[in-house]
Parts: C-alpha cells; sequence; structure tokens
C-alpha cells in the first residue's frame, strides 16, 4: 500500500495573531505529528511511505499532478490546522484531478474540532479525531484487508469518521489517549532529510525538535490544550532519542513541549542523566516561570539548556487574572532572574490586545519588559481561537455576535480575517502597536549586541539581518 503525507504550500496566508514577519520567516519545522503517524504504520508489510514538502522540497501544484498521476497513492494523509485549511484543500482538489481513486485522510485539531463540517467536503474520505497513532494505523489495516466503505469494520475503529457509500457521515466514539508515551516509536525522520529545517535562532548548523509530553493542566483561557490531560515521556525514553540523533552527527534539539517543566522531578532526573551522558548536546524549551528557581535553572544550564521561552502575556496583574494565567508578576521576575544568572537565554511571549486591557496595562507590559531584560520577545495579538474558552466567553458575553470559526469550517474562504478579541482597538491599531513593540525591543543596543554575539556564521547574520530589514519597512 503506498501512502503519502503532504505538506501543502502556502498559496493561502490567514494573518496570525503572532507578528507577521517572525511567523514567515523565524524557522522551518518538520511536522512532527506526521511523522510519529508514520512511525506507527512504517513497521506494517508492503507499505511504501512517502513525505512531500511542497513548501520545503520547492514542489509546484503542476508537479504534484503529474507525480499523482504517475505513482497512483492509495491514500494521502494531512495534518490540518484551521489556518492551513485552504491550502490543503487546495491540494485535495489537485489529487482528485490527478488520481480519483485516492483515499484522502484528514487529522489534527481541524477535524477534530470540527468532525463533521471536514467530513462534508467532497474531497475528504476519512478524518481521524484526536491522537491518531493507532486510529490511522488501523484504518491503514483496514484498507489493506477489504477497502469496502460499507464494511462494519469500520465502525470498531475509535476517533475515526467517515462518509458511507451512500454519503452518510459517520463519525465513531473518541479514542482514549495514549497514556504511556515510551510506548510510541520515535518520529520518522528517516523519511525527510532533517538537514533542511532550520531555525533562526538556533546555535549550530542542524536543529532537531522532539516532542516529550501532550496535554496541559492548566487553565489558560486562549489555549486548545486547556486543562487537557497531561501524559509524559520518562526521561530514559527522551535520551533514548537524544542519543540516536547525536549518533547521526546533531547536537541541538528544540525540546517542542507547550511546558517541558510542569513535572518537576521528571525534569531534573532528564537534566542529570542528559549531563551524565556527556553527549555535547544544546537544547532549548518553554516553560511556565512559576516552575522555575535557581536549582532548575542550574540543573537545565548544566545539562545544555541554552535558552528557555517563557509565557509573560502581561505585565499587569489584572491581565493575567483575566487569562486565567496563575501566576504573579513577582514570580515572572523570580524566573528571569534565575535564568539569567545561569547564562540561560530569556524569550518573552507578550499579548496586547486582551479584552480588559487599558493603556495603563499596556505601559505596565512594556515597564515589565524593561525590568526583565529578555533576550527575546514575541509580541501576538488577543485572538480567540477556535472552541478555546476564550472564544466561547465572548460568544456568551455578545462580543463575538455570531460564530464565525463554524462559518469558516462550513466554507473555507480565501478571504477570511482573523478577528482579534480587543473591545477598545481595531486591527490596524493592534498591528500597529505590536509592530511598535516589536521594533523598538530589537533595535535596543542590547539586543542587537546580544544576535551579534551569539550569530554563529554568515548564513545565520545573513538571515537575521534580513528579517531586521522587514521588520524595520514593515
Amino acid at each position: 500500500m503506498k501512502i503519502f503525507f503532504i505538506i501543502p504550500p502556502n498559496i493561502h496566508y490567514i494573518e496570525p495573531y503572532a507578528y507577521v514577519e517572525a511567523d514567515k520567516s523565524n524557522a522551518i519545522r518538520p511536522s512532527l505529528g506526521l511523522l510519529y503517524i508514520a512511525a506507527a504504520i512504517k513497521s506494517l508489510p508492503d507499505i511504501e511511505l512517502r513525505i512531500i514538502d511542497m513548501n520545503l522540497d520547492g514542489i509546484s501544484m503542476e508537479a504534484l499532478e503529474k507525480l499523482i498521476s504517475e505513482e497512483k497513492p492509495d491514500m494521502v494523509g494531512f495534518s490540518v490546522l484551521t489556518f492551513n485549511l485552504l491550502n490543503c484543500m487546495e491540494v485535495c482538489k489537485v489529487i482528485r484531478h490527478a488520481n480519483p481513486a485516492t483515499r484522502i485522510c484528514f487529522g489534527g485539531w481541524h477535524p477534530t474540532l470540527y468532525p463533521a463540517e471536514t467530513l462534508a467536503f467532497d474531497v475528504v474520505d476519512y478524518i481521524v479525531v484526536g491522537e491518531g497513532e493507532i486510529t490511522f494505523r488501523e484504518l491503514v489495516e483496514f484498507e489493506m484487508a477489504s477497502p469496502d466503505i460499507s464494511d462494519d469494520r469500520l465502525t470498531a475503529i475509535f476517533g475515526l469518521g467517515y462518509k458511507m457509500s451512500n454519503g452518510e457521515i459517520v463519525i465513531n466514539p473518541p479514542r482514549p489517549v495514549v497514556k504511556n508515551l515510551d510506548e510510541l516509536p520515535l518520529p520518522a525522520y528517516d523519511l525527510v532529510d532533517a538537514s533542511k529545517y532550520s531555525n533562526l535562532t538556533a546555535c549550530t548548523d542542524q536543529i532537531v525538535n522532539i516532542m516529550t509530553s501532550r496535554g496541559c493542566p492548566q487553565r489558560c483561557i486562549f489555549c486548545d490544550l486547556r486543562r487537557s490531560t497531561y501524559r509524559y515521556r520518562t526521561p530514559q525514553n527522551i535520551l533514548e532519542e537524544i542519543r540516536f540523533w547525536v549518533d547521526k552527527g546533531v547536537k541541538e534539539f528544540f525540546i517542542q513541549d507547550d511546558n517541558f517543566t510542569i513535572n518537576r522531578g521528571r525534569t531534573i532526573e532528564f537534566c542529570r542523566l542528559l549531563y551524565d551522558a556527556d553527549l555535547g548536546v544544546k537544547y532549548k524549551i518553554s516553560s511556565r516561570v512559576d516552575y522555575i528557581d535557581d536549582e532548575l535553572s542550574e540543573n537545565l544550564r548544566r545539562s545544555g539548556c541554552y535558552a528557555i521561552y517563557f509565557g509573560v502575556e502581561s505585565g499587569s496583574q489584572k491581565v493575567l487574572d483575566f487569562l486565567e494565567k496563575g501566576i504573579k508578576i513577582e514570580q515572572i521576575k523570580k524566573a528571569f532572574r534565575s535564568s539569567h544568572k545561569y547564562g540561560i537565554d530569556c524569550c518573552a511571549y507578550i499579548m496586547i490586545g486582551v479584552p480588559t486591557e487599558t493603556e495603563e496595562d499596556i505601559e505596565m507590559t512594556k515597564r515589565l519588559i524593561k525590568e526583565i531584560k529578555p533576550n527575546h520577545l514575541h509580541c501576538s495579538i488577543c485572538t480567540p481561537m477556535p472552541r478555546t474558552y476564550l472564544y466561547n466567553k465572548l460568544m456568551d458575553d455578545g462580543t463575538i455576535e455570531h460564530d464565525y470559526w463554524l462559518e469558516f469550517a462550513k466554507k473555507p474562504d480565501p478571504s477570511f480575517k482573523t478577528s482579534f478579541a480587543s473591545r477598545t482597538r481595531s486591527a490596524e491599531e493592534l498591528r500597529k502597536m505590536q509592530n511598535g513593540i516589536q521594533k523598538q525591543f530589537y533595535l535596543n543596543p542590547r539586543v542587537i549586541l546580544h544576535e551579534i554575539k551569539k550569530t554563529r556564521g554568515l548564513k545565520q547574520f545573513a538571515a537575521k539581518f534580513k528579517m531586521a530589514l522587514k521588520m524595520l519597512t514593515h
């Protein structure tokens, strides 16, 4: 059975909540979701797998149509976010034209949030709701045995959605989450050229992303992971993956977890195992500020951690409380003091345009940034994302008058514009403020000098210089 996984080209661009130029330029990352799915099925007999990144590989729609027509894959899978739905749909039209017999399966956050709406598209045969490794493997096994869409065995595949031969949409009960992440095979990086991926702030020529946990127990109202079941890989299992890459010459990693430090004991054990292994690696993580203190910072630094991304969000306690961050301003200051003390670079994620935010709140955020002195800054605009607590809250109080994400899910339109949460500022005003905050920060001589010192060569210098020009002229 021949299966392609396709990452679509950036044909349609829906402006994100992040700083636009950084969103377009910062990093080219592999899809860990697709690599995990591929790893779950690659051991099946008579399976031929291929991952096609149309952006990275420079594959045009015409070239893809020719490839599909010649290769005739049995199935094509996509990892679909609401923000790339339009691009996935464009590719699906090409697939349908080139080889109508190819089955098309959508997985990822968008079909998980909008299963019936996604299955209603003519070009979609299957959807995978929630975590996809086991569900997709069972679907492939079904297709290999008897690809008859009327077969009752489809009903036994939890987490699967499909259409009957008469067009009826069926969405099976959800699949329980994978509790023991150590049981999952390592991502199928052998299907991609890892050397092609890059990151503007990496400190070596090659960096690999790894994921060590899923879910998050925190309550942040803007996040789609809010209060979801948290599970994690053991330190020994993570070290196994790092050793695999070190043997291939890779010495830098980005641990892609939303919050790597939730389990303090696991974090310290991992740091000590990695330090004792003496592999000479560097890595960066994301963390909440309330988990960081001197003991943790020291362990992270000794084991090779060189940067931490913190969700600061605001310098106003009132705004933090509205966002249900569960943190205090003093905890933000303490985390940055501790990280700086042990020589760990800090990135601050801040957010403007929160519904309750005032001019004074914004000034408090600016003053906090000056005090904590981050090495990098990401300023985003508060955006009610699909089916989040924030979105539902604003729907309930009338700030959002109609369910525009649902409308988009039913009928994706290239003219769609992201709506922000602010009750007092227009999108243009918010973008102007966002751009101003980013420019002011990165024109600071302290930040410029730090970037120059951290630049490892001409190629990275050129990339940073190009980014700086875009920022200044945006």
